[in-house]
């Protein structure tokens, strides 16, 4: 194979890899229905990050980093009837999202269904 081949086909596979990434994320991104019934609207950022905003404006989670396929973790996650700020994960599922917060040992999760 030559080279002009070898970087064709380079060039090929990180395109592929960049559109189903992108598309992945973009499955991520939306409305959310929460389990006291209000919503929120999940948008991607840097780094393959995802953000948070309840339908009262609180940012709920600030570009938590991709920590894994479907995972995200983050050191600033809010909910908007507590006060303060916590260690968080999020999770893709296959309803929605699955979005937990520690403040020390105690780790409520709130399952997320996208609509």
């Amino acid at each position: 194979m030559t080279i002009k081949k070898l970087l064709g086909s380079a060039i090929a596979i990180t395109a592929v890899t960049a559109f189903v990434s992108t598309t992945a994320m973009a499955g991520v991104a939306g409305k959310y229905k929460r389990p006291n019934g209000k919503s929120a609207t999940v948008s991607t950022c840097a780094g393959g990050g995802l953000r948070a905003v309840a339908a009262n404006g609180t940012v709920m989670f600030k570009c938590a980093k991709k920590a894994g396929k479907g995972v995200w973790k983050n050191s600033y996650m809010k909910h908007p009837e507590f006060p303060g700020t916590f260690n968080g994960t999020i999770r893709q599922t296959k309803s929605g999202l699955s979005v937990t917060g520690c403040f020390g040992p105690i780790c409520p999760s709130e399952a997320w269904t996208k609509k």
